[in-house]
């Protein structure tokens, strides 16, 4: 989506409820630059309003850029007033008010990084200055509850140093209709809610306690602090630093698989569970920067340190798991599952940048060494007690105790790593008037560091316990595991698969201005890359792009941008994997039959597959009297792929227009309409019995193809409106979203299908997805004093939305073995009502 005009963000500010101008607040996104949240996206800044003197003391009149946008209006400031003696000034101002939500207020879609809520909301700013030394400090705050809250204090002295602290909370509604079946969501341990027996409860006993359980949210909570300090060392050298510590708390729906449930009734078990979330990252930046008259350069230090509350975490099963071979398995009691490991990421960097006045030019070289290392300790393979697996010959079952502790591992620790290194290099000429030639080289290289052998010295086995212990409960002979005897002929992934990678670009282009209204581009890019263990060892990109600025009319800017793409490379090998399966290892025996192949010969992944791209931007900004502006713009991204199997096409397209007026700083206006659309085109073929891995062939016969065409359809379109009355504000804004993807499929044959016979069901197409939101603003603000103003705001807001995977849960979350926790999506209407009282210290 294109961004709202500038001149609309400020007269938005005093409603500041659309969550599009807000995003950034919400989402966490962004390195803290800006400190905002849902009400207040700007952090205060504008909240008055626009200067009636606009941009320049010598006219009010709005200003343009180069290329025909209207600036937006400079916010208003308040009047200093002096405090002491006189020598600092000083301005502040705290603001009161209530919210009030109504209708569906526990809707995931309306909460998502807002989870707004009744009560008391608290805003506040407060400066002081002083003018003999340029001295300053500033300090703003929001706190709209507990979790959605900002404080931020900056002080320093102009040209001298800056000092920034703040604190911040945001939250992260991921379900407002989930029902969990287990106690203690959001610790590291799940236990089934009284009623229900860990490997002993039926389908029917499951699906009850689940309908009578109410609807609870799921949420994570960012909390982030952090401080940075700026100081010159003397006009040439400035030091830089910054730390910051984040940390997230809560649940999120995840899933807790048991092995498949679909292909076999009453067996498996696939669970949506709770999963906890509680873990933080440490962050550090320094460095030195040197600005001279010829020479410039930057030495700099960045450091990431994140850390688990915990190592891991587990969830009781409901469900027990029986064989299909009619033996007898030992009940599987909880599964488990490690969390994201520690690590720690390291780089150093520095670049220097020479003038070079003869040519009008500039010489940029930049290195960095970069390290990310996992060192965290690992956890047993098995948390279980007794046996599991399944009592048939040749041994089907296992101890617990060779699998539930650490020396069932090779090593305790992951030790892993991954090593960059970076080199750049820019040379920009201007070898006479009108005319620039720049050209850029780069090096990457990433190697891994580390090889982990998934051994148990304790029972000579290769390999992993799949899903739980639960697969090899319920299939024989699929436990996971290898050795030289009863399971020599097992196939399982016995080490990682480190992926280096070395990567070579060089880019060279020039920009012509023939004329004072026209400017002409060209630029060509080579880029070769060279990858291990992938299905393409070395990738050879050729890329062209093509510019047009045009200003011929002085109502009228024009700029259009061509590229052309074209992915190359060496032959396509389809398993390059082999080196970390069983199949490697001495000893192995090849199964009657031969091994089933990785995948399809065929197969193309997209990443590294040969493909084609044409991307063509066209964008022209209208400069109409009255102080009026239009933007148009149209995109279009064409990728093609050289796959029979995979992904062939991906094509989007979009179109937007843009009317934005301000005649006055009282009066701002704008409209919006866009529209996109983007087709994925994607083929495959069911696998069936054999180790022939050629498409065509009887493992992957014809009869067994299948295509799927996903497309998706998007509007966008909105109004804003913000006029004075005499001292009085009103603000009005529309936004509508709408969304629509819809996915077709065929095949050859219902052989195409994992169960064929559910082939007279196929449709051809899946229900439409619908994604529709619309919303109503409206405010006005008005003195009551001197020092005292009111705010009076509503948001209204009406969401459609459907999505098929969801379809059915209304009636229940549990289908056989299958247990989902989120509800999905549902439509929704919310009304939010705000009053704001301000005082003017």
């Amino acid at each position: 989506m294109w961004k709202r005009p500038h001149a609309c963000r400020w007269s938005l500010l005093p409603l500041a409820l659309l969550a599009g101008l807000a995003q950034a607040q919400d989402s966490g996104s962004g390195i803290d630059l800006q400190f905002g949240n849902w009400l207040d996206p700007s952090g205060r800044v504008g909240w008055r309003g626009c200067d009636p003197d606009g941009t320049s003391w010598l006219t009010a009149a709005p200003k343009r850029t180069p290329t025909g946008f209207l600036y937006g209006c400079n916010p208003q400031m308040p009047a200093l007033k002096p405090a002491g003696d006189g020598a600092w000034q000083w301005a502040g101002d705290v603001a009161l008010g209530y919210l009030h939500v109504s209708g569906d207020t526990a809707n995931t879609n309306w909460r998502r990084f807002r989870d707004p809520d009744d009560g008391l909301v608290l805003q506040a700013d407060f400066s002081l200055r002083r003018a003999a030394d340029g001295s300053y400090a500033d300090v703003r705050l929001s706190r709209l509850q507990r979790d959605n809250q900002y404080y931020r204090a900056v002080l320093g002295q102009a040209g001298r140093y800056k000092v920034q602290a703040f604190a911040r909370s945001s939250p992260n509604v991921l379900s407002g209709n989930a029902r969990s079946i287990w106690d203690g969501v959001g610790s590291d341990h799940l236990t089934l809610k009284p009623g229900l027996a860990a490997a002993g409860s039926s389908s029917a006993q499951v699906a009850a306690i689940s309908a009578a359980l109410p609807l609870t949210t799921l949420s994570v909570v960012r909390d982030k602090q952090g401080v940075s300090i700026n100081y010159l060392l003397n006009p040439r050298w400035t030091t830089y630093a910054s730390l910051t510590h984040e940390e997230r708390k809560g649940a999120r729906p995840f899933g807790g698989p048991f092995f498949f449930n679909y292909p076999f009734a009453n067996n498996g078990g696939i669970y949506e569970i709770p999963r906890p979330i509680d873990d933080s990252t440490l962050n550090f930046t320094g460095g030195f920067r040197f600005v001279g008259n010829l020479w410039r350069s930057d030495f700099s230090y960045t450091g990431s340190f994140f850390r688990h509350a915990s190592r891991g975490y587990s969830y009781e099963v409901p469900f027990a798991v029986t064989s299909v071979a009619g033996a007898s398995s030992p009940p599987l009691y909880q599964g488990s599952f490690a969390y994201e490991p520690d690590n720690d990421y390291h780089r150093i960097g520095a670049s220097f940048s020479r003038r070079l006045p003869a040519w009008k030019g500039d010489f940029t070289l930049a290195a960095a060494l970069t390290t990310m290392r996992q060192n965290d300790r690992l956890l047993p393979p098995m948390d279980c007690q007794g046996q599991f697996g399944q009592n048939l010959a040749p041994p089907f079952i296992a101890n617990c105790a060779n699998w539930n502790t650490t020396a069932a591992l090779s090593r305790d620790r992951a030790d892993m790593a991954i090593n960059n290194q970076k080199f750049d290099a820019r040379l920009v000429l201007q070898p006479m008037d009108g005319l620039t030639w720049r050209s850029t080289a780069r090096y990457l290289r990433e190697d891994y560091a580390g090889t982990y052998w998934s051994y148990n010295p304790l029972t000579d086995q290769w390999g992993y316990i799949a899903e739980n212990g639960s697969q090899g409960s319920v299939v024989p002979g699929e436990m996971g595991v290898w050795d030289g005897g009863a399971n020599s002929s097992v196939l399982t992934r016995i080490r990682n698969l480190p992926l280096d990678k070395e990567t070579r670009e060089i880019s060279t282009g020039m920009d012509w201005r023939p004329s004072t209204r026209n400017t002409l581009g060209a630029t060509y890019t080579f880029t070769w890359i060279e990858r291990a263990h992938r299905e393409v060892a070395t990738t050879r990109d050729n890329a062209v792009k093509l510019s047009w600025n045009n200003r011929t009319a002085d109502w009228l800017s024009f700029r259009a941008n061509y590229t052309w793409l074209d992915r190359g490379g060496s032959a396509y090998y389809y398993d390059p994997y082999e080196f970390t399966f069983s199949s490697s290892l001495p000893g192995f025996v090849e199964p009657a039959g031969g091994l089933s192949p990785h995948t399809v010969a065929a197969l193309r992944k997209y990443d590294i597959a040969s493909r084609t791209q044409q991307k063509l931007d066209l964008m022209a900004t209208f400069v109409l009297p009255r102080d009026m502006t239009v933007y148009v713009s149209a995109r279009g991204d064409r990728n093609h792929y050289d796959a029979q199997i995979g992904r062939r096409k991906l094509d989007s397209y979009a179109t937007s227009v843009q009317w934005e007026w301000q005649p006055n700083p009282d009066t701002t206006a704008s409209a919006w309409y866009g529209h996109d659309r983007s087709e994925l085109v994607f083929a495959n073929v069911n696998d069936a019995v054999g180790s022939d891995p050629e498409l065509g062939g009887p493992t992957y016969p014809e009869a067994s193809r299948w295509w799927m065409d996903d497309t998706q359809r998007n509007h966008y379109a909105g109004l804003n409106l913000s006029r004075r009355l005499g001292r009085a504000t009103l603000d009005l804004a529309w936004n509508w979203t709408s969304s629509r993807g819809r996915t077709g499929y065929r095949m050859n044959s219902p052989d195409a299908l994992t169960v064929p016979a559910n082939a007279p069901l196929a449709s051809g197409s899946y229900p439409l997805m619908v994604y529709r939101v619309n919303t109503l603003t409206a405010g006005l603000s008005m003195p009551l004093g001197r020092r005292t103003r009111l705010r009076v705001f509503d948001t209204w807001e009406r969401g459609n939305l459907s999505d098929w995977h969801y379809f059915g849960f209304e009636d229940t979350l549990v289908y056989d073995h299958r247990v989902y926790t989120d509800g999905g999506p549902s439509n929704y209407r919310v009304n939010l009502l705000g009053m704001m009282l301000e005082v003017a210290l």
